[in-house]
């Protein structure tokens, strides 16, 4: 990957993140569940929009490593506020 899409990137995922931490701080809204699911969601749609399609870079699968730990940590910050909103009292 050229220096350049390295930095567009970067310089993407940092404005989805601050987007995201904007945006939940204006509704009211923020937690660190909501921020984390934010910031996977905006982790995978930038991977799948810029990582390029008719090439498979060496790196993908880091990114790919990476894509599975974060959404295995996004479905436990669902499977925890699940409880919370179905069982109170159970998890802090």
């Amino acid at each position: 990957m050229p220096t350049s899409r390295r930095h567009r990137y970067v310089r993407l995922q940092v404005t989805w993140l601050l987007g995201a931490l904007l945006g939940l701080v204006a509704l009211e809204a923020f937690s660190p569940g909501a921020f984390f699911l934010l910031a996977v969601l905006g982790f995978v749609v930038l991977n799948e929009l810029l990582i390029p399609a008719e090439v498979d870079p060496r790196w993908r699968g880091r990114i790919r490593r990476i894509t599975v730990v974060a959404i295995a940590g996004a479905a436990v910050v669902v499977a925890v506020r699940t409880i919370q909103l179905i069982a109170p009292g159970v998890l802090p």
